[in-house]
């Protein structure tokens, strides 16, 4: 009989299905400007590619048509049927320039690497304008 050895450790290696991920955020996101939402941007690290098997999809959902409470807003965004973590961040096409206008982190973020998964880039184009109207000023 073979002995037990307790100073051995198996390993396991976790995949994401990274193109299976971004088909399924775009249906999501298209189905989000489907009810009013004007821009659908994926950030952080499913944008930037460096996810893991346990990455969530952080997008930015721009629509005019929502609650005034920022918690009540993301109720009509959330998705448990998609094959990974939905964490939407959902903004009034005014609120998100006013953040690129301030420099806002996340802003920078979108504009720089996000990827637009439905809707108008338009938002983007015109965060992305003020932001350098911003660093030529400073």
């Amino acid at each position: 009989m073979r002995k037990r050895s307790w100073d051995t450790a198996e390993v396991r290696f976790f995949k994401l299905a990274h193109e299976e991920v971004i088909r399924s955020l775009r249906r999501y996101a298209e189905e989000a400007v489907a009810k009013g939402a004007k821009a659908v941007i994926l950030i952080g690290s499913l944008a930037r590619g460096d996810y893991t098997a346990f990455s969530d999809a952080d997008v930015i959902i721009i629509s005019d048509d929502v609650p005034a409470n920022p918690v009540e807003r993301t109720v009509g965004f959330m998705d448990s049927t998609l094959p990974v973590e939905v964490e939407p961040r959902v903004y009034t096409a005014g609120e998100f320039l006013k953040m690129a206008e301030d420099g806002s982190r996340i802003v920078k973020e979108a504009v720089a690497c996000g990827k637009l998964l439905a809707g108008s880039g338009d938002v983007i184009e015109r965060a992305s304008e003020l932001l350098a109207s911003q660093s030529r000023e400073e």
